[in-house]
């Protein structure tokens, strides 16, 4: 049924495609101006589902889908045959994506030079393999292993009743003889179910009435079952079979197939008055295989039903059925046929057929497996062995039916019928104008069905009634064509021949739509997301409550002409508002305020002639206004309610926030750094930089946000100022931190927000060891660190350890500093150079961890991360977290100087004193010589 309904909807919908583009099917061809053509034709028994992304259309056998389509526009296809028919060739689609039962899922995109694309379904044609031999030996090897089953049985008969014996007996009619009693009482006392059965043994209707067969067996109490004898079985078969009625068809309550497309595709549901009446005369036990099975002997209306959900507890008699729909099951629909007083029942194998008992017991199961609910041997058995059988006829339908809303499980019974019928309804193509106005009226439309396709060979006349219903006419299975001969009242025409296909045993029903005479405007714009172009919303941002000025301006303007700029005022102004999907329509429901709307006739909105402008003035949240003026000249469609308005696509940019990670007095971007974004509802969201050292937060919403970092790369110090912003109610950016001395920048470009957050490089040290020119570490020498290169400004001073050792820490990649040793370890002087002056060393490191550099000077010596060889005076070591510059000082082996006030003092002086005097002496005495000559040369 649900194939049918697809037929249904399939041709009307195709037909709103031919309605001028003033419907809601006309957003994509008309909101781009790159259009090209797109053509579907179906050819052979099956149907194609075209999904646009906004409506579905149905087509079938002879059907052609011509449209003007966007171009890039993306189409699904799913490819789907009838019952006994394959999918021959798809043409022109771009690639299979999916495959589900027997259908086929396609891609398509638009092509800018027109996309054409044809099905073709074919008729299977499946192998018939005769099984006859196989059937005849698998009957034979299970008769000689029965007989000796009856064998061994035989033997031990008169020692123990078996489980199985006991159920044959009970089948023959005897219950109640005193060993079968014993038994049960036994059995009942084993189980302590002594409270659970009645002065028989057998168990109550309060205790079955919450197990399902499933249980019972699954438990092992069979035997405490008082199921049906061989005779009362007999008697239900001899009652149903006598009613004419479930034989060759059933007159159902004229129906409405409810407008519902099923996922499954499993089942076509049904809306009738019909009262369906469950029937249970409880159940039937037999032996397979060496085990016991069991299952309820059902009935709805009469008709022979079975449980489709073995596992749930069985409906009482007398129970209203209720959700009666069409099993599309191909497995369910063979079982019932060939099972149990099914239709096909007389072809199927003896070794099935000749234990009645069990094969309603297999047929019970197998429809449960099929209809994917519990099985068990014997169901997997029967299933099996149908499954290769060949596929009802169409007229053979199953349908389901619910029990106690649910409470107990589904039941599937049959009907078989020879004749087809046809019935069609008629609606308005555009309820929104035609409801509530009797200027317009479906009553009286009259329809022809041909038997030919260029409608010739009239068969009957089907006429609408005040119902929007034909008659229902009796047809032999097989395709007809209808075509409308007298328009209804306020409509047009329609001259379209369609085809539709009568079955056996079903009603096909078709839908037909007709374009009432108007000039409707309906979709006035579309939003779409600026970067995505689509109409879903980036992030946190919404496209719903998007508000926009309409200015309608009467009379005839030049395209493109904003009349305001003629100093022309507006004849009507609306304010309007989007729904979430992006969408304002020439409605009150999106109407925020304005003027009234004008109305047709029929009491409807609609535009006349002139121009109109529009413009937001109200962004969504999440998004930025958009200050364009869209105008759009209003020109009334002349012929069939067309209308030429082409509704504007407004892109709209979203309200984003950009981090920006670099570090400290550089250019340098650091990926990788992680920060928290806690958000105005107090969701937390963790973000990464990239490649770039950016992150994006799209769509932001209104309220207050705040961001931290809260992890850095290795080299960086995270800085841990927390940026707090509020986007207002006008999607427009506040800062509320104060960003001085946070080592951060906020600046805003075409309304987003740009944060630059800067991280400092870890600080290295410098570890000095101090030695002799032996090798021999110092202790106890001095050295200050200044700021300066004058050593005016001392930042530190280290004194070395026992191991000549001495630290600076904390020191600044990018700040010189400028070191010297301020004090000689005992027993030794300050190195000087030949002027008498302490070496000052400088010292400068420049450090791009994120680049793996880190280069140090001493004394202007560049070396890099590489020079890390200990054995030499100066090395690097550490990581990018914790990096070390090492240097050695050596001091010189001298004569050390005597302490201040030693008695070797004394001596030291005169020695001095004297050798000051006889440089004394010698100098005059060498001037007075001097004088002496120059006075004889004279």
């Amino acid at each position: 049924m649900l194939r049918k309904l697809k037929r249904i909807l399939s041709l009307v919908l195709t037909s709103c495609i031919f309605i001028g583009m003033g419907s809601d099917i006309k957003v994509q061809a008309q909101a781009l101006e790159e259009v090209a053509k797109l053509e579907i034709k179906v050819n052979g028994k099956g149907t194609v589902i075209v999904d646009d992304g906004y409506s579905k259309y149905s087509l079938e056998d002879k059907d052609v889908l011509k449209a003007n389509a966007t171009v890039n526009s993306d189409l699904k296809l799913t490819v789907t045959p009838d019952d006994g028919y394959l999918i021959a060739s798809v043409n022109g689609v771009d690639s299979q994506v999916g495959e589900s039962a027997n259908s086929r899922i396609y891609d398509v995109s638009t092509k800018s030079d027109g996309t054409f694309i044809d099905v073709n379904f074919e008729k299977e044609i499946k192998e018939e393999v005769n099984n006859d031999i196989k059937e005849e030996t698998k009957d034979e090897v299970k008769e000689e292993k029965e007989d000796n089953n009856k064998s061994e049985i035989s033997s031990d008969i008169e020692n123990e009743l078996t489980e199985e014996i006991i159920i044959n007996k009970y089948n023959d009619g005897i219950k109640m003889e005193e060993k079968l009693i014993e038994a049960r009482k036994k059995l009942a006392t084993e189980k302590n179910l002594l409270d659970q059965v009645d002065e028989n043994f057998f168990l109550t209707e309060e205790y079955l009435s919450n197990k399902s067969s499933a249980d019972l067996m699954n438990e092992g109490v069979l035997i405490l079952l008082n199921s049906l004898t061989n005779d009362e079985i007999k008697g239900f078969l001899t009652e149903i079979n006598s009613n004419d009625e479930f034989i060759v068809r059933q007159s159902l309550v004229e129906s409405r197939l409810f407008k519902s497309d099923l996922i499954s595709n499993r089942f076509s549901f049904l809306n009738t008055r019909e009262t369906l009446v469950v029937g249970n005369r409880g159940a039937i036990t037999d032996y397979y295989n060496g085990y016991a099975h069991t299952a309820p002997l059902l009935s709805i209306n009469g008709k022979q039903a079975f449980c489709v959900m073995f596992e749930m507890k069985d409906p009482s008699s007398g129970t209203i059925a209720t959700n009666k729909r069409l099993a599309n099951n191909d497995m369910l629909r063979k079982i019932l046929y060939y099972g149990y007083n099914g239709p096909g029942t007389g072809s199927i194998s003896s070794s099935w057929a000749s234990n009645q008992n069990l094969l309603m017991i297999a047929t019970t199961q197998a429809a449960s497996k099929a209809n994917g609910h519990a099985s068990y041997s014997l169901g997997n058995d029967f299933y099996n062995y149908v499954s290769g059988l060949a596929t009802p006829p169409s007229g053979f339908k199953v349908y389901v039916v619910t029990t106690n809303g649910g409470a107990t499980q589904d039941l599937a019974y049959w009907e078989f019928e020879q004749k087809g019928r046809l019935q069609i309804s008629k609606e308005s193509a555009d309820p929104s104008i035609t409801n509530g106005n009797n200027s317009y009226s479906l009553v009286g439309a009259e329809y022809g069905v041909y038997t030919n396709s260029n409608a010739t060979g009239q068969v009957a006349t089907l006429v609408i009634g005040s119902n929007n219903y034909s008659q229902v006419v009796d047809l032999d299975a097989g395709t007809y064509y209808i075509k409308e001969t007298k328009a209804p009242k306020g409509y047009y025409l329609d001259k379209t021949t369609y085809p539709i296909t009568v079955s056996a045993g079903s009603k096909a029903t078709k839908t037909f739509k007709d374009k009432p005479k108007t000039d409707p405007v309906s979709l006035l714009l579309r939003k779409v997301d600026k970067d995505t172009g689509a109409n879903t919303p980036q992030g946190s941002g919404t496209l719903a409550d998007a508000h926009f000025t309409f200015k309608f301006y009467a009379g005839e303007y030049a395209d493109g002409v904003n009349p305001a700029d003629l100093g022309v005022s507006p004849t009507k102004i609306w304010v309007m508002k989007t729904n979430n999907y992006g969408y304002t329509k020439l409605s009150n429901e999106f109407k925020v305020s304005g003027d009234d709307f004008w109305l047709d006739s029929r009491g409807n909105p609609t535009l006349p002639q002139g121009n109109l402008t529009i413009q937001e003035i109200k962004a969504p949240v999440g998004y930025k206004i958009n200050p364009e003026i869209f105008i759009r000249k209003i020109v009334p469609g002349q012929s069939e309610g067309v209308s030429t308005y082409n509704e504007p696509i407004i892109k709209e940019d979203s309200l984003n926030f950009v981090i920006k990670k670099v570090q400290s007095g550089t250019s340098t971007l650091i990926p990788n750094a992680k920060f928290r974004h806690t958000k105005p509802d107090g969701s937390i969201e963790e973000l990464k930089t990239g490649s770039n050292g950016e992150v994006i937060i799209r769509g932001l919403t209104q309220g207050t946000h705040k961001i931290v970092e809260i992890e850095a790369p290795e080299g960086y110090e995270v800085n841990r100022n927390e940026f707090v912003f509020e986007v207002k109610s006008d999607n427009t950016i506040k800062v509320i931190s104060n960003t001085t001395n946070m080592g951060m920048n906020y600046s805003t470009f075409e309304g987003d927000g740009l944060l630059t957050v800067n991280d400092d490089v870890k600080p290295f040290s410098i570890r000095l060891t101090k030695i002799n020119d032996k090798g021999a570490v110092l202790e106890g020498a001095e050295f200050t660190l200044y700021s300066d290169s004058a050593c005016n400004n001392a930042i530190e001073t280290q004194v070395s350890d026992r191991n000549g050792n001495l630290k600076f820490k904390n020191l600044r990649p990018g700040t010189k500093y400028y070191m010297k040793e301020t004090k000689a370890p005992e027993g030794y002087r300050i190195p000087v150079d030949i002027f008498g002056k302490v070496h000052v060393y400088e010292i400068y490191a420049e450090s791009i961890p994120v680049n793996n550099v880190f280069n140090y000077y001493i004394d202007g010596v560049k070396y890099t991360s590489n020079d890390t060889d200990s054995s030499k005076d100066i090395y690097l070591a550490g990581t990018k977290a914790d990096r070390e510059v090492n240097m050695k000082v050596v001091n010189t082996i001298g004569m050390k100087l005597p302490k201040t006030g030693s008695w070797l003092m004394i001596p030291i002086l005169l020695v001095g004193v004297g050798l000051m005097s006889y440089s004394v002496f010698s100098n005059k005495k060498k001037i007075k010589d001097g004088k002496g000559e120059s006075g004889n040369d004279k």
